[in-house]
This record gives C-alpha cells, structure tokens and sequence, in this order.
C-alpha cells in the first residue's frame, strides 16, 4: 500500500475506536496486489472499478473503506451495477488445504455451505470448483498466471483503462475493452469465477447500504470441503451521492467465545433482573 493515503479514507465505528492506516509504499503499479488481500470489484454501465482493501487479515469488524471512481460507473456510481470480491492466499498450485473467499448476495439459496464435501452434484465438482477457482485468481506467484495478479500489471494509458489510482490503488476499467478486465475474465457472464462455482458470487446492488455475505471455503483433500461466513460486506454504491465514491464496510461473524459471553452476560442481567423483582 502507499504512505500517503489523503484519498483513501479508513474509518472504525466509535465502538472500535478510531485507527487510521498508513503502510509503507510498494512501488508504482495501480495496486499492488500480493496474495491474501481482498480486492472489490464494482461493474456498471458497461465499465468497472477494482479496488484492493488490503490484507484481508488485517480487516478489523467496523472497519470502512471508501475509493474515489472517477465518475467511471456513472452518476449513480455502483448503484444499478453488481458488486463482488476476493481473496485468497497459500498454498497454491494445487496444494491443500486450497482456500477462497467470495462474496454472495444473502438471498442466494442454496447457500454455499449446502455445497461442502459434493452434497449437491455439481460439474465441476464444489470441491474441485474450489481449487480451479483459487487457480483462476492466483497463481501464487506475482509472475503472473491469475487474474488478480494480472491487474499488477496495467497501467494508465492502456486500451480500454480508464484511471489508475496508485494512491488508492484502484483503478477503473472498460469492462469489454480492457483485456483484464473482470468481465472478461473471471465474471465471463456468469459471475461464478471463471464457471468454476456453482452459484454467482456477485450481487446487485439497487442502493446504497446493500450488505453481502463474504465465505471462506477451503478444501483440505480430495471431495472434502468446509464453507463458513466469515462475516459481511456493508457495499454503499454512490456513497457521494454523485457517482464519485464508493464505501464498503467489513462486519465480522463474532467468535463462538465471543457469543457465549454475550449470552451468559444476558442470562446474568435476567437473575439479577428476577432476583430484584423478588425483594
């Protein structure tokens, strides 16, 4: 990521607490991509913007991001478009454990849990989706070989690139005149990473405010699966209101710990609420 964020806004809701980040520069390209960041993509008016977020490892619950489009979507920016995003990280080339993450809309059914260790009979296989999908975005080598490491190397000034921000490190797209673009190459139509999944990993977004599920799923070997929500994405489309910004917001799935103490919390203010009433 860059040293100067002036255009890039980070902000935690009060309960969090307040953290702005700043992390070292690398280098010149729109951005920067290295495995394990997740990266966005909005699609509309037959243009995209593709914004990493960073480290999805690094994504604290409340954290927001927000990314300047340029005006590429249009004056309503990503709203009346589809929104989607990713992430995945070693071991790659066919080593497993094989992980991805994926958006889907929440309405989507089955939900992709219903998928694990091939309970649904798909071609290709959920299983093997899996892997051809990791293979699809990521190669594990910047070398090149996926597609979120093929965005490394666009610049500004090429066919069908409409801005490079290496600030923001986002960069707009002509979604069938850019090459790379997501439409051509993991979208392909069907929004299910290059037809390696069973279901769209995109969602539409009619207004600001739309929330999408974000899924880890791993397969450790052969015809063995595990799909579990990670958490949410809070996607505002036209954040500005005029199409020039666009704000997503990662809420994560509380830990199981994190629950039973919240619920054993509630249960002791009910005794002290019952032992009160009783005198």
């Amino acid at each position: 990521m860059q040293a100067n964020r002036s255009r890039h806004r980070w902000s935690v809701g009060l309960a969090m607490g307040v953290a702005l980040s700043f992390l070292p520069a690398r280098g010149g390209q729109a951005l920067t991509y290295t495995s394990g960041d997740l990266v966005a993509v909005f699609v509309n008016n037959g243009n995209e913007v593709i914004a990493d977020l960073g480290s999805l490892a690094s994504l604290t619950s409340g954290t927001s991001v927000i990314f300047h489009t340029q005006s590429t979507l249009g004056a309503n920016g990503g709203n009346g478009g589809i929104f989607t995003a990713f992430e995945t990280n070693s071991p790659f080339n066919g080593v497993k454990p094989t992980t991805i993450v994926f958006t889907t809309d929440p309405g989507l059914s089955p939900l992709p849990p219903s998928y694990d260790n091939n309970a649904i009979v798909t071609s290709p296989t959920y299983t093997a989706g899996i892997g051809a999908a990791q293979a699809a975005l990521d190669s594990g080598s910047l070398a090149g070989g996926g597609w979120l490491e093929s965005l490394n190397e666009i610049a500004a000034g090429g066919t069908g690139v409409n801005f490079v921000s290496t600030t923001e490190r986002s960069l707009g797209l002509s979604a069938a005149g850019n090459a790379n673009s997501y439409s051509n190459q993991i979208g392909v139509g069907s929004n299910t990473i290059n037809n390696t999944l069973p279901f769209s990993t995109a969602a539409t977004l009619s207004a600001n405010g739309k929330v999408v599920d974000l899924w880890s799923a791993q397969t450790p070997k052969l015809n063995v699966s595990s799909t579990t929500l990670l958490g949410t994405l809070t996607v505002d489309g036209n954040f500005a209101g005029d199409g020039s910004e666009v704000r997503i917001t990662f809420s994560a799935v509380p830990e199981p710990g994190t629950l039973l103490l919240v619920a054993m919390g509630l249960a002791g203010l009910a005794w002290t609420g019952k032992r009160a009433a009783s005198k």
